[in-house]
């Protein structure tokens, strides 16, 4: 089963990567970048910008899905934690409700039934 996914993924990065080249070969364009806040401007090819939107998009989405992930694994080891707390007072519970069956099952002790007079 772990060959069938490695295969897999391996036939997914060589197509992903024979259209990255495809794309890459037929658009050598030229495109004049300008960032607003500095005066000068950058000569990209167009399929610079635009595998490197997608490589900056892949990169932002997987910080935020590892930033989710995080917290996703930090709220699993609290209710681990709550449940081990829960698990040790059911276990006191039970123990303690043993106990008092123990006791109201075993016979009282003798009363005297005359009393002092």
């Amino acid at each position: 089963m772990r060959f069938l996914g490695r295969f897999f993924w391996l036939i997914i990065s060589l197509a992903t990567t024979a259209v990255a080249m495809i794309f890459a070969v037929s658009n050598n364009h030229s495109a004049s970048v300008k960032f607003w806040p500095l005066a000068g401007q950058l000569e990209l090819a167009t399929w610079m910008l635009t595998l490197g939107a997608v490589c900056t998009g892949a990169i932002v989405g997987g910080g935020l899905v590892w930033l989710s992930l995080v917290a996703a694994r930090s709220r699993n080891w609290r209710l681990k934690r709550q449940l081990g707390k829960a698990e040790q007072r059911a276990a006191k519970a039970e123990t303690r409700l043993a106990e008092a069956e123990e006791n109201a099952g075993a016979p009282s002790p003798p009363t005297a039934l005359g009393g002092p007079s």
